[in-house]
Parts: C-alpha cells; structure tokens; sequence
C-alpha cells in the first residue's frame, strides 16, 4: 500500500480509502449493515493496508460509526485514521428552531465519539457543505465553527475539514471563510467528472488534505470500458479509475465504498501500486476525454429544453444512457440504465414530434431515440 501526507495535517493516509457508507446488508432487512461482515472487510483492509476509514452521523442511522466503533476495540486505534461528520447544517438534518447551532454541533459530536467508543476523531468535517448553510450556520460567533475549534483544543477532534457537493468556486470559498481552520476536503472526482480539480489543485496550494469520494463514479467505472483499459494497458476499468484519480499530485486519498472482498482486494493492488502513471499514459488518458467531449456535443448534454415529453419519455435519460455505451465504452451499464428507465424508455417514443427542433445541438431526437432502442432495447 502507498501512503501519502494528508495534507499539513502530519497524518500519513493510505492511498485507499475505505467509504464506509455502503457497507454490506442483511440478506433479511437490506437496510440492516450487517456487522459481521462489514468486520471482516475492515480486519482485512487494515492487513492490505489501509489506514484511512470514512463514516458520517447520518449514514445508516449511525450503524456505520458504531460499526467502526466496534473494529476499533479489536486493534490499536493509533492503526487508523478515521474521519467523521457532524449533520448540522446538512440539507437532511432539522436543525429546532429553539435550538442553537452551536450546542446541537456539540451533541452531535458526543453522540458519535460514544458510538465510535473512542476518546478522539481524527479528521472531524462539516457534512454536504454549502456555501449558503456554512455562511449562516457554522461561522456566526458561538456557532459549529467555533465550537469546532473549541473541540480541536480540547483534544477530542485533531484535525477540522468539510465533504463538499458545492460548484468548485463555492467551495474556494467556504475555504477561505474557515479562515485557515478547514484542513482536510473531501470532494468528488473520476475519469467521469473532472471539475473540482481547480479546487483539488487550490488546497494542495494551501496545505490542505484532499480525499476523493466517487473515485469509481459511484460504481459507474465497475463496469468494463475496453476504451479505457486499453488506453493504459490496465486488468479493469476500476484499476484505471484509481490510478487515474491517484495520479493527481493534490489527491491524499481515494475512498471507494466497499462491500465486498472481491473490491476491496481489487481496489487495493490498484493503490498498492508504486509506479504512478506514466505521462504517455496520462496524455493518452486526456486525449480519450476530449474525444469523448466532443462525443458529448454529437448526443446530448443533459440541458432538458426537450422535456416534457407528452407520452412519459425520459429523453436526458435515454440519451445519457447512449453516452455510456458511445462515449465512454460502459456498455454493460448503458443497458442497465435503459432498463431502468422501463415505461420511460425510447421504445415508447410515438415519433408525436413535440420535441423536434428543440435540441441547441440540433441533435435529430426522434432518430436518436430509435437509435438508443435498437442499441440497448432488448
């Protein structure tokens, strides 16, 4: 296993990361982790190496911190890093109206050093933060932000981050809102969505830890893409996928969420891997994307100016299915994506022409639609 410095932090993490969102289920209740499993991921994660495990308040109902909680009494806690993040300010956490911000951060947090059973978080993080709720509920004096810092010198966290889902620019700026507080990110980034690599590139500037959620595009890069292994000689698309995101000097760790032995031993020869990937590898890398860019433009970007669709087609849908086979060689997940879309596939397409002439890219829907059919229909 490769390790790398988390930023200024003085923290040395594991190139692999392991999410701890997705952790195996019960085959009774779907919703249930069950623990026995998710314990055996973890005793042989730490054997391949990784030090780095990901969790959050919010993920199942707090089993997955008390998951962790239950690992840590089995090892040396000085073995593992582990990050965690408080609700408040998240999207899908009420804040009471009587409550103040800061002493409900406060909560949160003993709530999850108990459920982890342990005296300390390593990496402790604002959860889905938005410029908006960083702005309103974590900076005004008293508030999370403060009291965050309150608990870095107390000893109970070590080191204060935020997971983000805001533009690039948006989270430059919550950044430098925290005023030199904000030591770890936690963003997305993969062979399919790029953007946030100025920000990967501003925090390296600054000191800052960078941990990659989504390294595998939230599974979409499991499936195979002959384009992609082929441009760099890989076994799989997961293997591209991880070096490719490791391959960025601003990147601390990848976390991939693993629920199976067969990933995670996968997803750790990949990051064991010493030899990074060459230049030739990584130009042959930007000159597939920007074909597959150009590709984009020929069948569709998402923009929705032809919905609705009087008769229930999903057309963004279809299409975005089309550009998995076309554009990045995922056919086997093309096809799952249509059949998901069932009543809403292009089969239902009635040719009514409601959509014609829509498209800004003059994209010939009707034709289009009969072509995502015939590829991906049954």
């Amino acid at each position: 296993m490769q390790y790398r410095d988390l930023g200024s932090t003085g923290l040395k993490v594991s190139a692999l990361g392991f999410g701890c969102m997705r952790l195996p289920k019960t085959q009774d209740d779907p919703k249930q982790i069950d623990f026995e499993a998710s314990l055996a991921l973890f005793r042989r994660a730490v054997e391949l190496g990784v030090n780095y495990f990901d969790t959050a308040y919010l993920y199942n109902d707090g089993d997955s911190e008390r998951a962790i909680g239950m690992f840590l009494k089995e090892i040396d806690r000085s073995q593992v890093i582990i990050t965690t993040k408080n609700p408040v300010g998240h999207q899908w956490y009420p804040i009471p109206g009587d409550q103040p911000t800061g002493p409900l951060f406060r909560k949160c947090l003993d709530e999850e050093l108990e459920r982890l059973g342990t005296d300390y978080i390593d990496t402790y993080l604002f959860h889905d933060t938005q410029l908006l709720s960083f702005r309103i509920v974590a900076t005004p004096a008293g508030g999370p932000l403060d009291e965050a810092k309150k608990a870095k010198e107390e000893g109970l966290i070590r080191h204060i981050g935020i997971s983000c889902h805001d533009t690039p620019q948006n989270m430059l700026k919550i950044i430098d809102m925290g005023k030199g507080a904000i030591e770890l990110i936690i963003c997305q980034y993969n062979l399919l969505d790029r953007a946030n690599e100025m920000a990967i590139d501003y925090a390296r500037e600054n000191g800052i830890g960078v941990a990659v959620m989504g390294p595998v595009g939230g599974g979409k890069l499991m499936h195979p893409s002959p384009a992609y292994t082929e441009a760099i000689g890989a076994q799989s698309t997961p293997e591209v996928a991880l070096r490719f995101v490791l391959a960025n000097p601003g990147v601390s760790t990848a976390m991939s969420g693993m629920n199976t032995m067969e990933q995670l031993e996968e997803n750790a020869a990949a990051a064991s891997q010493t030899e990074a990937l060459s230049a030739e590898e990584l130009a042959a890398i930007d000159k597939l994307q920007k074909d597959n860019q150009e590709l984009l433009g020929l069948y569709c970007t998402a923009c929705g100016y032809c919905m609705p669709c009087p008769n229930g087609v999903d057309i963004p849908g279809n299409f975005a299915a089309l550009n998995y086979a076309k554009v990045h060689g995922l056919v086997d997940l093309a096809k799952q994506s249509y059949k998901k879309l069932g009543d809403k596939s292009a089969e239902n397409c009635v040719s009514c022409g409601e959509c014609a002439g829509k498209c800004p890219q003059h994209i010939e829907i009707e034709e289009r639609l009969k072509e995502v059919a015939a590829e991906l229909g049954e």
